[in-house]
């Protein structure tokens, strides 16, 4: 099996994006940099971590965007919040997710329970539809609505979560994300024309998977390859590794 995603790379005439780690049912972090500030796209397990490693300067964080609240991509979440305030965070942190994101609603109310009165920063969570746009610092973050479902190993496919994709752009260049989807949504249309689309391809070769499980939980690297095609470039990432 692959092993996880980590240190991928991309460069631009605007944007940097470093893959911190992404491995499909463990964590998933990635950050995009340009000279004005960063996004962090999913807050799995160990993105502190993983931040701290890279030496990352966290002053430039504008604010972090979430695909969906799958324990996978927001699992970091509090340990984060709590390193933020400790070092003394002032700037607000604006926290992007679907409208609909339960987890992350309960990490920030049970966060801000926790904390009452020393917290020294304000965090807003800003809920997208598919469509809906907005800046985060000095990024423009559109979010495109995807198609994820649950799932368990050994059991059966379970209802779908409020999952989305985002286009990022900043200088005149966009990151295309597609977050955990299957290929039911428009996942043409979001990746489509971006200088970088960064695609979930946990599903690898050979790895046979219903059609269901194709449709409606996670991407075959086949049908990841194609999609990176419509774009400039492309990264592979949230591999899949067996645990038993």
């Amino acid at each position: 099996m692959p092993e996880p995603d980590e240190q991928q790379l991309w460069r631009g005439r605007s944007l940097f994006v470093r893959v911190l780690f992404s491995a499909a049912g463990v964590a998933q972090q990635v950050w995009i940099e340009c000279r004005d500030g960063a996004l962090l796209m999913d807050v799995g397990d160990g993105a502190l971590r993983d931040l701290l490693a890279h030496k990352l300067d966290l002053e430039k964080v504008a604010g972090l965007v979430l695909t969906h609240g799958h324990f996978d991509h927001v699992g970091g979440l509090h340990s984060l919040l709590g390193f933020m305030r400790m070092i003394d965070r002032r700037k607000p942190l604006p926290l992007v997710a679907p409208s609909a994101c339960v987890e992350l609603l309960g990490i920030v109310e049970n966060f801000g329970r926790c904390y009452p009165y020393t917290l020294p920063f304000e965090i807003s969570v800003l809920g997208l539809d598919d469509s809906d746009s907005l800046d985060v610092g000095c990024f423009r973050v559109e979010a495109r609505s995807v198609v994820h479902c649950g799932s368990m190993v050994g059991s059966r496919v379970m209802a779908p979560v409020p999952a989305n994709g985002y286009r990022i752009s900043y200088g005149g260049e966009t990151v295309a994300i597609t977050g955990d989807s299957g290929s039911e949504a428009d996942l043409d249309g979001l990746v489509s024309g971006a200088d970088l689309a960064i695609i979930e391809a946990t599903y690898g070769a050979g790895d046979e998977r219903s059609y269901e499980e194709l449709h409606r939980v996670h991407l075959s690297e086949s049908e990841a390859r194609r999609l990176g095609a419509l774009a400039k470039e492309y990264l592979l990432v949230h591999r899949i590794r067996k645990f038993r």
